[in-house]
């Protein structure tokens, strides 16, 4: 674990950090005046901009991936698809069981303040903590950043899911508290299935679409 952390450190040391400035904000000040400030700030290119980058965290885009990945190797699709599921499980049911009453932004500040929302955007009301965009962000990111080499790519990814997790702030649809947990339960499986699927000694895992051709 430490030497995979290690290897990845232009991913995770850019998310601790992040992490903690977050969970210090989070410590000082309530939720509600945190997104009131950050609901401050918007433009009308930021709201083109997330409006259509926070759907890069809904699990649509993941069957796509998938058919990426089965072309280079059935392990990384593998990975990927348990990543992207046992994070999304683990935060539906803590959504659904535990938090279900949690209100959304828009539902939380109904008659107390007026949000900037970005028009075109379906706004709902509950079950805000955790973030299921920002799991399903996180995880998809951590699993291709342990997947390549490059350090700039590994950054980039980084970028992509946090930019990604606060579409879901910016667009008024979950707190930072809620994105925060999103990103640590993505962030976690990612890392935690890397250890759990690489190592598996199943010959098909390391082939591909086109090695299955080949052998008919």
């Amino acid at each position: 674990m430490f030497s995979t952390l290690k290897n990845n450190r232009w991913f995770f040391i850019p998310y601790l950090l992040t992490a903690l400035l977050s969970f210090s904000i989070i410590l000082i000040f309530s939720k509600a005046s945190v997104h009131l400030y950050l609901n401050s700030f918007y433009s009308d290119f930021a709201d083109f901009f997330f409006k259509y980058l926070t759907i890069l965290g809904d699990g649509i885009i993941i069957p796509f991936l998938i058919i990426i990945l089965v072309f280079i190797r059935f392990r990384y699709a593998f990975y990927l698809l348990c990543s992207y599921a046992v994070s999304g499980i683990f935060t539906q049911i803590l959504k659904r069981s535990f938090f279900m009453h949690e209100p959304r932004p828009t539902r939380f500040f109904e008659g107390i303040a007026q949000l900037h929302l970005v028009p075109g955007v379906d706004q709902l009301s509950m079950k805000s903590f955790p973030s299921g965009h920002s799991t399903t962000a996180f995880a998809i990111m951590v699993c291709f950043a342990l997947l390549v080499r490059n350090n700039a790519l590994k950054l980039l990814f980084f970028v992509f899911a946090a930019l990604i997790a606060y579409s879901r702030v910016y667009l008024s649809q979950h707190f930072l508290n809620d994105i925060l947990a999103g990103s640590f339960i993505g962030t976690f499986t990612g890392l935690w299935l890397y250890q759990v699927v690489m190592p598996l000694q199943w010959n098909w895992l390391d082939r591909n679409v086109m090695s299955l051709k080949m052998v008919r």
